[in-house]
């Protein structure tokens, strides 16, 4: 009962997905992402992602008990900078792009397109230049050189984050998109009300 009870909620999130619209503007994607922003820093989300790296991440370190032990205030104060600093929209991997805040363009975005973007900032963010550029940032003065051991700090970050952020985006379902388009532009995916 309970999967044809699943079935029949995703049936109908796909029949209303299809016909939902709103108009996609720079202003929308700016929502979006500040949307995002916030809500990967909330207490909520921040232990959420605590429990999934904990159960992903941590038994494919050397030391498994150091990682179970320091990971929690640890990722606390990496997901404070990383995530506001990833969907910052003024950046030009967000909105500040041609078609969107660069170049004034507007287009019809539905529930799947605002989740097809979600997901394109996903796979943005694991691409190896993106990892590189967030271990290098992280491992530097902004971050590591504001602690007590510097150097043992970008040593867990080269691990940390390869490892960190292809658990989290395991964790994305449309769902959780879905909500996250809903709170930045109201009824994008009216099948969640």
């Amino acid at each position: 009962l309970l999967v044809i009870m699943k079935f029949l909620l995703t049936l109908s999130a796909i029949l209303a997905i299809n016909t939902a619209t709103a108009e996609w503007t720079c202003d929308d994607c700016n929502a979006v992402v500040s949307t995002l922003a916030t809500y990967l820093t909330s207490e909520g989300s921040v232990t959420n992602q605590v429990d999934i790296l904990l159960a992903e991440v941590c038994p494919q370190v050397e030391d498994v008990d150091g990682c179970v032990n320091g990971l929690p205030a640890f990722w606390t104060k990496i997901a404070n900078v990383l995530w506001p600093g990833y969907y910052a929209p003024e950046a030009t991997w967000m909105c500040a792009q041609e078609g969107l805040c660069g170049t004034p363009a507007t287009r019809t975005i539905t529930c799947e397109e605002c989740n097809e973007g979600i997901m394109a900032t996903i796979e943005q963010i694991n691409s190896e230049e993106f990892v590189s550029g967030i271990v290098d940032a992280l491992s530097g003065d902004g971050f590591c050189g504001t602690v007590e051991d510097p150097e043992l700090c970008a040593t867990t970050i080269a691990v940390l984050i390869p490892l960190a952020l292809p658990a989290l985006a395991g964790a994305f379902d449309a769902e959780g998109g879905a909500i996250i388009c809903n709170r930045a532009i109201p009824d994008t995916c009216p099948a969640l009300y």
